[in-house]
């Protein structure tokens, strides 16, 4: 039986066989459903064109399965046959992508409430046996079917790594809520059976919410607006007010973790001075933090605080490596980097 949820793991096609075994050791409790791919192609969620549905995405791995770079699950074989079927039925299926970068968390409960959502939103009644829900009482807004759907956590976690190389403190936490403004991790878009790549908008993460949900928001099917030629606006994903055509997941309460470190893509709010003395905590805001990492991040995000503090204490090691490997890659012209991260 093939798993219904697909972990992609895209890694450097030349990644260090060392690292590789490593990182196969951590994911085989998860080897069902999840697969190592050496790929440098990146598809979807966000402004980039193309991924599952139309066919790039799945592609992409039995070319990395041909060439050898595609590891992991029980037996490689089967990894084939499961990317196999999952690409060749694509458009009989409906489809989740969620956008999760390598040094960014997401809560399992967010994982399911996705695919519940999913399927009480993105299957329509008249098309199959699935009855969702069989309360009676459901007004017209929540029995509508929507073609396409986004995703986002309502409040994630934001974690700094501890600087000072003899605290036994993995780092400081936040919880963020940012409103109108989806964040990468966990950013998922949602395809319902019929519906094609060039049926939906496509914006960055920092606008994505604003355009779908305020900007282009139709309070009913009569105010719908029209495309050119006299279509549908792609903007319209069936839901009316189009407003929830973009989500912002409340339960649970805390849908992804993100690095605030020199890992991050854009490296936004990051500490580059390297001087710990210079940032006082107090001990109402430790304890907080330990309640944190304990009740909130290890029991629903499976990242334990010893781990956390073993990668806070490797990234001190190579902070000067990494900054000056950063100037070379991704702070340069056409990358996420920041500029205020740049000039730190």
């Amino acid at each position: 039986v093939d798993p219904v949820f697909l972990w992609i793991i895209k890694v450097d096609p030349d990644l260090d066989e060392a690292v590789l075994n490593e990182l196969k050791e951590v994911l085989a409790p998860v080897k069902d459903f999840a697969l190592l791919v050496g790929s440098n192609n990146n598809f979807g969620i966000g402004t980039k064109p193309g991924g599952w549905r139309d066919g790039q995405a799945g592609q992409d791995i039995i070319d990395a399965y041909n060439l050898g770079r595609v590891q992991h699950l029980d037996r490689d074989e089967r990894a084939y046959g499961v990317v196999r079927r999952a690409h060749e039925w694509r458009e009989d299926r409906v489809i989740l992508e969620t956008r999760l970068d390598s040094d960014d968390g997401i809560n399992v409960q967010y994982i399911a409430e996705l695919q519940t959502s999913a399927t009480r939103k993105l299957i329509d009644p008249q098309m199959s046996s699935f009855k969702g829900t069989e309360d009676d009482d459901q007004t017209e807004e929540q029995r509508q079917s929507a073609r396409w759907l986004y995703w986002c956590p309502d409040a994630h976690i934001q974690w700094t790594p501890e600087l000072d190389p003899e605290s036994p403190n993995p780092g400081n936490l936040a919880v963020y809520r940012m409103p109108h403004t989806c964040t990468t991790a966990g950013l998922t878009l949602g395809f319902a059976i019929g519906t094609n790549e060039v049926d939906v908008p496509r914006y960055g993460h920092a606008s994505l919410y604003y355009e779908v949900a305020v900007q282009h928001n139709n309070a009913g099917r009569q105010n719908s607006t029209q495309a050119r030629g006299g279509g549908v606006d792609k903007h319209d994903c069936g839901l009316y007010p189009s407003s929830n055509c973009a989500v912002f997941v409340e339960d649970p309460p805390i849908g992804a973790f993100r690095s605030r470190a020199l890992t991050s893509a854009g490296m936004h709010n990051i500490d580059a001075q390297g001087d710990f003395s210079k940032q006082p905590v107090s001990d109402e805001y430790k304890e907080l933090t330990a309640k944190l990492w304990l009740g909130t991040v290890e029991l629903n995000f499976g990242i334990e605080t010893e781990k956390a503090l073993e990668a806070a204490k490797f990234m001190q090691t190579i902070f000067l490596e990494t900054v000056r490997e950063n100037k070379k890659g991704q702070c340069t012209l056409g990358h996420s980097c920041k500029l205020s991260s740049l000039e730190k």
